[in-house]
């Protein structure tokens, strides 16, 4: 009574059951009855069909077996490391337009943030060069370091290399309200150098040599002028120069974790598909029949 003719003549002589036949199925085997529950998809990868030859719900089942046969583990993984996205396309998997629109935004975003950082530097360069920098040496223009700049920030002036070049050697800049003065005050406090007679300290020789090593000589000087407003012009370009800088840093890790998280995506993907290849799902409930 629980099962009909047909399903009774295509069981078989073994007493086990036989394959799925649907998405939900009762099956006849000896004195069992199985209820079958699967995704849609018979062993091997081929659509479950039912007695009539109509194939069976399996849209998930089918969509999932395909992507393990379309791409492998690795390839799915270097893929979308070089291509986020790429992985996730060839499986079939719509994740593919987050990946690549990530990538073409940011990407974008960086590019677009670095080209202003090189200007911005180009223009804060050129503007200390003209206000703070030109005639205050006969030395040739040279460009300092990002941490040069940004001094010219904090110092209204660097002070004289030699505060005496008419004398030989090397003479310090003794006034400590500009940035070589300062080095010069800092030395004698760490190497005890009685300021009234500098040169007749023990530790002069090693105070000289620590300003040598940190401060500014002639193609380096600087003077903003007083009362005006270079410096804090000056000021703003800084700080317009670092915050582009950060944003395209900002935007360079986020294209760098997509990749990755393109890749790792991509893989994981087809690892799941290689551990199931027939791609389906289900549960088999058998009942014993008197």
């Amino acid at each position: 009574m629980l099962a009909a003719d047909g399903l009774k003549a295509q069981a078989g002589r073994s007493g086990q059951p036989l394959p799925p036949a649907g998405p939900l199925s009762m099956q006849v085997g000896g004195s069992t009855l199985s209820v079958v529950f699967s995704s849609g998809r018979a062993p091997g990868g081929s659509e479950a069909t039912g007695p009539g030859g109509t194939r069976g719900a399996g849209r998930w089942g089918a969509k999932f077996a395909g992507s393990a046969r379309t791409i492998g583990q690795g390839e799915a993984f270097l893929s979308s490391l070089l291509l986020p996205g790429l992985a996730q396309y060839r499986q079939g998997n719509r994740r593919w337009i987050a990946y690549a629109g990530v990538e073409v935004l940011f990407a974008a975003l960086y590019l677009d943030a670095r080209a202003d950082t090189r200007d911005l530097r180009t223009a804060y360069r050129d503007f200390a060069w003209a206000r703070a920098r030109a005639g205050i040496s006969a030395e040739p223009r040279q460009d300092g370091d990002f941490e040069y700049y940004e001094r010219l920030t904090r110092w209204a002036a660097s002070g004289a290399w030699d505060a005496d070049p008419g004398r030989d050697g090397l003479q310090p800049e003794s006034n400590p309200a500009t940035y070589n003065g300062s080095i010069w005050a800092l030395a004698g406090e760490i190497y005890n150098v009685d300021a009234t007679n500098p040169e007749q300290s023990a530790g002069y020789a090693r105070a000289l040599e620590y300003y040598r090593e940190r401060g500014y000589g002639p193609s380096l000087l600087w003077e903003w002028h007083a009362g005006g407003t270079d410096q804090d012009d000056f000021g703003t370009m800084i700080t317009d120069t670092d915050r582009r800088a950060r944003e395209a840093r900002r935007a360079l890790w986020i294209v760098t974790a997509n990749h990755l998280l393109s890749a790792v995506d991509g893989f994981i993907t087809a690892r799941i598909a290689a551990l199931s290849p027939a791609g389906s799902l289900g549960l088999v409930v058998t009942v014993p029949v008197p």
